[in-house]
C-alpha cells in the first residue's frame, strides 16, 4: 500500500496542539521546519519552512483520514482546513518525492554547505545537495538559497552556508586544491557549530 501525505492548516498558536493530536492517532504528523543562520545570535536554529501548516504521512486514503479527522471533533480544535486539490489533499507523487529527499525523518531540512563556482552553488553537504541544479537565487548574507521548487505558490527556501567564492578563470588544479582546502574549513564551521 503506498503511503499518502496530507496537508492541515491550523492556527499557529494551536499547530503543535493539533499535532500532537493526529500523533496521538497513530499518525505520522509534523511540522516542516528549516535549519536556518540566525545573525543576530551568531547561530544556527530551526524555524517553521510553512508557518501554520501540518504534515501528514499516513497509509489512510482521502475518504478514512477525513473521516479520522471528523471524528476528533473538538479535540481537533485550532485545526482551520484541510487543503485539497481536486477533491483530495494527498500530495502529489513528485512532492512527496521531493519533500522526502529534503526532509529528515522528523521533518527538518538540514543546513546545507557549499562554495561558489562560477557564479553558482557547489554543495557539498546538507538537505539540497541533490538539488544543486534548482537553486535559482542565493543570498549569502542570510545563509539562504531558494530552489525551483514551487509549493503551496512560493519558492521553497532551504539554509546554505557557502564557504570562499571560486573565481571562474582559475585552472583545475587550482580548483582542487582549493575545494579541499574549503572541504576542510566546511568540516571546521560544522564542528565548531556542534560544540555550541
Amino acid at each position: 500500500m503506498k503511503e499518502n501525505w496530507y496537508i492541515l492548516f491550523a492556527l499557529a498558536e494551536k499547530q503543535e496542539q493539533v499535532c500532537n493530536v493526529i500523533r496521538n492517532q497513530g499518525l505520522h504528523a509534523f511540522l516542516p521546519m528549516m535549519e536556518y543562520y540566525r545573525r543576530d545570535r551568531k547561530a544556527i536554529e530551526v524555524k517553521p519552512m510553512f508557518p501554520g501548516y501540518i504534515f501528514v504521512r499516513t497509509l489512510m486514503q482521502q475518504q478514512d483520514f477525513d473521516q479520522m479527522l471528523f471524528s476528533l471533533g473538538d479535540q481537533k480544535h485550532g485545526l482551520i482546513r484541510q487543503l485539497k486539490r481536486e477533491g483530495s489533499t494527498a500530495m502529489r507523487k513528485f512532492e512527496i518525492e521531493f519533500f522526502r529527499q529534503l526532509l529528515t525523518e522528523d521533518g527538518i531540512s538540514k543546513m546545507s554547505y557549499g562554495y561558489l563556482q562560477n557564479k553558482k552553488a557547489v554543495i557539498t553537504e546538507g538537505a539540497i545537495r541533490p538539488f544543486q541544479d534548482k537553486i535559482v537565487k542565493v543570498d549569502r548574507h542570510n545563509k539562504i538559497a531558494w530552489l525551483d521548487f514551487e509549493f503551496m505558490n512560493r519558492q521553497i527556501q532551504s539554509g546554505l552556508w557557502l564557504d570562499q567564492k571560486y573565481e571562474s578563470q582559475q585552472t583545475e588544479e587550482n580548483k582542487d586544491s582549493r575545494y579541499k582546502t574549503s572541504e576542510m574549513k566546511i568540516q571546521n564551521q560544522i564542528s565548531k557549530m556542534r560544540e555550541v
